[in-house]
């Protein structure tokens, strides 16, 4: 799996804009770090949920991107195995299916298949072997059979009845083997299809609880040195937007390797409860946190808009209105982005509504209106 982005927090990038560059196109005049304001009245701002915050310094976490994939944890999953060979029947059950603890799984049936009903004839086994022991018990009063005799006629009735009781608990009412689940959750791998033939042992399906999942991210060989520093991770889904953090989900580093097999990556795992709607085998982007922090300047990720790749943020004024400010920014954890260059200790900026503050800032320049300071 290949590394999506490098790291840094809170480290400079040295990048410059070009304003003379900016004025050269069409409407670009709110790109100009003195931009247009932007007028939104309070009660629109709170219509559009536009909400501001004063910018501080706060420490921020080196960060690592990446990607990475999650999985059951070991422990939370059992397979459920044939109890007797026969045809399967599995219930109408299909990958995903919820299941309590004994549910029943699928049903053994053994009557239509060559050797005949494996718990009709344990049934006569144990019959002829309880018959057998009960005479032998009844000669040996007379001495006519020894004791060694009895003994083994014992054994065997004692290993027919086991035998044989093991299979009549699973019995279900159609005379067949019942395979229930060891454990409430949902199935997650399905072995056999309905109408297959298994044998004692084989498997039939996956149970997963889905109570603690793992989260395997694939560290690059070059941040070998920094892999005792992390300690901490947030990631995302490809299924939602939604960042996930790993402290909040009493997420844990569980452990790391060296690179496997030749294909660069170390792999760091960490377990967490399963609190969201996640689904094992899936892939995400990590954020990796390292132990290492700066003080900074950060803004939600939420704060900042995208022009023709560059950045901005709107930052309110004295006169309570909004302009758009050009900004450099940092490594992102994913929630938050450190801004190395555009903005200073104690100016406001909208932190929710960003997006509705730029199309105000479109839709109130008229066509052809240009700008210039």
């Amino acid at each position: 799996m290949a590394v999506l982005a490098i790291l840094n927090g809170c480290g400079h990038h040295g990048h410059e804009h070009d304003h003379e560059h900016e004025h050269e196109h069409e409407n670009e005049t709110e790109a100009h770090a003195h931009g247009d304001e932007i007028k939104i009245s309070p009660e629109r701002q709170a219509a559009l949920g536009i909400v501001t915050d004063i910018v501080t310094k706060t420490e921020f976490s080196e960060v690592i991107r990446t990607s990475g994939q999650i999985a059951s944890s070991t422990g939370d999953e059992m397979t459920v195995v044939a109890k007797s060979e026969g045809i399967v029947n599995l219930q109408g059950l299909s990958e995903g299916s919820a299941v309590g603890k004994g549910a029943r799984i699928a049903t053994i049936s053994s009557k239509e298949i060559g050797s005949g009903d494996k718990l009709a004839k344990a049934r006569i086994t144990y019959e002829t072997a309880k018959k057998e022991y009960e005479r032998d018990l009844q000669l040996s009063k007379d001495n006519i059979v020894s004791e060694s005799h009895v003994d083994q006629s014992r054994l065997e009735y004692e290993y027919a009845k086991a035998e044989y009781e093991a299979l009549a608990a699973g019995a279900g009412t159609s005379g067949g083997i019942v395979v229930t689940s060891p454990l409430s959750g949902f199935i997650k791998s399905l072995n056999v299809r309905s109408g297959d033939y298994v044998e004692t042992g084989a498997p039939i399906a996956t149970v997963s609880q889905n109570r603690r999942l793992r989260l395997r991210a694939d560290l690059s060989e070059k941040y070998f040195g920094k892999l005792g520093q992390i300690r901490d991770a947030n990631f995302v889904t490809s299924y939602s937007d939604k960042v996930y953090s790993l402290k909040e989900l009493g997420g844990r580093l569980a452990s790391y390797g060296r690179a496997s097999d030749g294909d660069f990556f170390i792999p760091v795992t960490f377990e967490f409860d399963n609190k969201g709607d996640f689904v094992p085998g899936s892939f995400v982007e990590v954020y990796l946190l390292a132990s290492g922090s700066e003080t900074c300047i950060t803004v939600p990720l939420k704060a900042v808009v995208e022009d023709q790749g560059v950045n901005y943020v709107f930052v309110k004024d004295d006169d309570r209105d909004f302009i758009r400010r050009e900004v450099t920014l940092g490594a992102s954890d994913g929630v938050r982005v450190p801004v190395t260059k555009g903005l200073e200790e104690g100016e406001t900026v909208v932190v929710e509504g960003a997006v509705h503050v730029k199309l105000a800032g479109v839709s109130s320049v008229p066509a052809g209106h240009t700008h210039n300071h």
